[in-house]
């Protein structure tokens, strides 16, 4: 057979890719226990690939044509899925009535990250201008060194990123900000070389083909899926089989658009990130099981390579060559650095504090993977000699190393967003029954009541009291507002009251969900971000459910029925098949959802970490089930406490 030709004459060399595979298992176990997640794994990858790379060890290096394919693919797919993180029901939000204050503007997406863009270009700029003026660059270097500094590194930001969902919009706002960065810089370094090579020329227009053939798909498909309803058939019934026909369109949108960058002559990341945008649009909803297969790909195996690569391949040998050059590194990591912390202070730190303006913009000081490309192509131009393009690369290594790191230590550890609690505003038969069904299914509550003689009936449920109002601070810190995950407000029907105790609370806890019940819809719920659930559409469902599932709905409507939904928080069930855990009494798993999508749980279902799992059975034994899949680092240290003291008992 050829295939077995291939190997018997030694032409397919597996072992770079075998040393890579163990590395990319290894890295990141390292990395999290020495460092507990503070430094993050793609930083421990580049750092192994120099460790094993040319500029030390030299075991992995470029003479491996399939290690260097799978590494350029692997960096084409991590664009890919940079442009799979963007939300865009995120981007299209309003910034609601108060758009004209800066602080409340710069907490939209797309805001926040035009001026960051403009911000970052303009200090950058400045920046380069003082050290040109130093002598240390030419003059005709700028226009290429703005767009190459003023870059950060998105595929170092969206694995960081991916790790810290407790930043929530903030996080969004730092992946729109990155990604028009990005973005921007590729189209300049396109444009400044395309410029340099055949001046002002048609062929400059060749880069509008890109955006357009994403509009043009966008638009094909969505006319396409409306008149031919057989294809979204098709492909919900081919979705889950061995075609996996989802997971082949994706994957053919990306060499569609990588070869389409080809074509027209500009860099491969360009298209790449496009092609993300396309799936994005085409499957928006943020979650579901497309997005966990494709990153599960490209984490699990394109990436790492990517990375470990790029640092096997850095040349950074001829900065140390000059002096001069060796001086450059300290200029540009303070340009890389001060010209994104500085447009941090001025549109970070207004929306967000400095805690997470100052780490956001460190975070976007990382500058690797634009580096590697359009140095190499500002060396082929004449435009950088050998020693500013090593000291470029020593800089993008150093921004990539500790730009992470630093993010790390001064954001924090992540928060877990399960840890909260919920806030009920308000009286009456209703919050009183949303209180019972939230604490029958292990919530912790909190009740802002504003009568002072209430106390005893809410405690007699279960649930904490405070006496106030939203709109008494000493109230909301009380009720504990910046730990409080969720606010459910049930004077729907005074939409003014709703928005101002809203106003009140996000004053202390901007990030805070606001839940309302409304029967007429009200414009202000929505400007102000207030989510909003009709009556009628809540009565009507709820009547289906009795109809067509009433035993599910019978169950459902009693808190008592023993039928609760929790999030698996515990380490100690990650990765565990449901047959292998010991239920307590009579309880069951009866469905997990995992990625948006629910699945029927058999005794070879197994289950991870924030996987919901919905318990039936008798309301004790769900209830301490509940507690031991949120709470089992900590009951399993309390059973060790105990053992001990039986132990040191026995002794005496």
């Amino acid at each position: 057979m050829p295939q077995l030709a291939l190997f018997a004459e030694g032409s397919a060399d597996f072992y770079p890719l075998l040393l890579v595979s163990i590395l990319a298992v290894v890295v990141p176990v390292v990395t999290w226990r020495l460092t507990g997640g503070l430094l993050p794994a793609v930083v421990g990858e580049v750092l192994v690939g120099i460790l094993f790379g040319e500029p030390l060890l030299n075991i992995i290096n470029e003479s491996s044509a399939g290690l260097n394919f799978l590494a350029l693919f692997g960096f084409a797919y991590l664009m890919f899925l940079s442009g799979l993180e963007i939300n865009l029901s995120l981007l299209g939000q309003q910034p609601g009535s108060r758009w004209y204050v800066p602080h409340v503007a710069l907490r939209q997406p797309l805001i926040g990250g035009v001026a960051l863009l403009v911000l970052v270009i303009i200090v950058t700029y400045l920046a380069l201008e003082v050290v040109q003026t130093a002598g240390m660059i030419d003059s005709y270097q700028i226009p290429m060194l703005l767009f190459i500094l003023c870059a950060t590194a998105i595929g170092v930001v969206v694995p960081v990123l991916k790790d810290r969902p407790d930043l929530g919009r903030m996080g969004q706002g730092l992946l729109v900000g990155g990604f028009l960065l990005e973005l921007v810089a590729i189209i300049g370094v396109g444009v400044v070389a395309a410029l340099e090579r055949d001046g002002i020329s048609w062929r400059m227009l060749l880069l509008l083909a890109i955006p357009t053939a994403l509009i043009i798909m966008v638009w094909a498909s969505r006319v396409g899926v409306e008149r031919f309803p057989i294809i979204p058939r098709t492909l919900h019934e081919l979705a889950l089989t061995s075609a996996q026909l989802k997971i082949r369109i994706a994957l053919a949108l990306l060499v569609v658009f990588v070869a389409l960058s080809q074509v027209v002559g500009t860099e491969l990341v360009l298209g790449a990130f496009i092609a993300g945008l396309a799936v994005t649009f085409l499957s928006p909803k943020h979650g579901t099981s497309l997005r966990g297969k494709l990153d599960a790909l490209g984490y699990g195996f394109f990436v790492p390579i990517f990375f470990i690569h790029a640092g096997a391949t850095l040349d950074v040998g001829a900065v140390f060559d000059s002096l001069d050059a060796l001086l450059l590194v300290p200029a540009l990591l303070l340009v890389a650095f001060l010209s994104k912390m500085l447009p941090a202070v001025l549109a970070l730190v207004p929306a967000w504090g400095w805690r997470h303006g100052l780490a956001g913009g460190s975070l976007l000081s990382a500058n690797l993977s634009l580096v590697l490309a359009a140095g190499a192509i500002a060396s082929d131009l004449g435009l950088v000699d050998d020693g500013l393009h090593g000291a470029l690369l020593l800089t993008a290594l150093l921004t990539t190393v500790f730009a992470p790191l630093t993010f790390s230590l001064i954001a924090g550890r992540s928060t877990d967003p399960d840890d909260g609690h919920t806030l009920i505003v308000g009286s009456g038969d209703l919050a009183a029954t949303l209180a019972e069904r939230l604490l029958a299914a292990g919530r912790a509550v909190v009740v802002l009541d504003p009568d002072p003689d209430a106390g005893p009936r809410w405690r007699a449920i279960g649930a904490e009291h405070v006496h106030g109002v939203p709109t008494d601070s000493l109230a909301l810190v009380a009720v504990r507002i910046l730990s409080t995950d969720a606010a459910v407000l049930v004077h729907g029907e005074d939409a003014e009251r709703v928005v101002a105790d809203a106003q009140a609370m996000r004053r202390i806890n901007p990030s805070l969900r606001v839940v309302t019940w409304s029967s007429e819809p009200d414009a202000q719920f929505d400007q102000h971000e207030i989510e909003v659930y009709s009556v009628s559409d809540v009565t009507a469902l709820a009547l289906e459910e009795a109809i067509m599932r009433p035993a599910l709905h019978h169950a459902r409507s009693d808190p008592d029925s023993g039928i609760v939904e929790v999030t698996v928080l515990s380490s100690e069930y990650d990765g565990s098949t449901l047959q292998d855990i010991e239920f307590p009494g009579d309880v069951r798993v009866l469905i997990v959802m995992r990625n948006g999508e629910a699945e029927i749980a058999t005794g070879d279902t197994t289950i991870f970490l924030h996987d919901r799992v919905t318990l039936a059975g008798d309301p004790e034994a769900v209830a301490e089930m509940s507690m031991n899949l949120q709470a089992g680092q900590e009951r399993s240290r309390w059973r060790y406490q105990l053992r001990a003291a039986q132990r040191a008992a026995s002794n005496r």
